[in-house]
């Protein structure tokens, strides 16, 4: 049987690295890394087993942090340390919307997302080919922001470019599979209001909820995988 689109775009973003690493720096205090992929200030992370608030960040350089519910500072963070995995939806935009809203009622266990549009193309090839087939795709990567405080600028800085990295992360996955072609070109749009900005005025919210972010735009070429044996027993 043939894997569904959706299937295919989940085991993809459940094969996606949600650590880092970080090294203590005793002369400031902070944490030092090379990169913070979607890290952002006011988000969770965990280390051992331990959770902890980012009270700063400064991205792809240093990071900050407490106790979550305390303001006490955290302790050393080197090593790894665990980001929230993305939540995952695919669908059209009210069944999306509904199975997200449902899923839990804390936002910030359900955030940030990676959302597959069901607006997709399909093409196969025969038997001759090694592709099974090539699937055009529309990929939002969003997270929660704040409407009341946040200026353009503030969106952008805040929620967009981590979103931006966790695209980069996404591509990264599908590299490391051989099950699929390396991706050549993709194309992004920015959103620092998503459901909200367009080029020709308002839209509606696609998702009940404050969300900037990335939408990505890419064709994935899946190969075809070994038989399984037993397919061709005769009985």
């Amino acid at each position: 049987m043939i894997d569904e689109v959706a299937d295919i775009v989940k085991g993809i973003v459940e094969s996606m690295n949600s650590s880092i690493i970080g090294t203590y720096n005793p002369g400031s205090g902070n944490t030092n890394f090379c990169e913070t992929k979607w890290a952002r200030k006011g988000k969770v992370i965990s280390m051992a087993g331990e959770e902890f608030l980012i009270d700063s960040i400064e991205y792809d350089q240093e990071i900050e942090a407490s106790y979550l519910g305390s303001l006490m500072p955290a302790p050393d963070l080197n090593g790894l340390i665990d980001l929230p995995a993305p939540f995952f939806i695919s669908g059209t935009k009210l069944a999306a919307n509904r199975e997200w809203t449902i899923a839990d009622i804390d936002l910030t266990a359900k955030t940030p997302i990676i959302w597959l549009l069901e607006t997709m193309r399909e093409r196969f090839f025969g038997k001759g080919d090694a592709r099974e087939r090539e699937m055009e795709l529309r990929i939002f990567f969003l997270d929660e922001t704040n409407v009341a405080q946040y200026l353009t600028e503030d969106h952008r800085r805040e929620v967009v470019y981590p979103m931006k990295k966790m695209v980069d992360e996404f591509i990264r996955a599908i590299a490391a599979d051989r099950n699929f072609k390396t991706i050549e070109d993709y194309s992004i749009r920015t959103f620092s209001r998503f459901g909200v900005e367009q080029d020709n005025g308002m839209i509606q919210n696609i998702l009940d909820a404050n969300l900037s972010g990335v939408e990505l735009s890419i064709a994935i070429t899946k190969y075809k995988g070994n038989c399984n044996p037993k397919c061709n027993k005769i009985n």
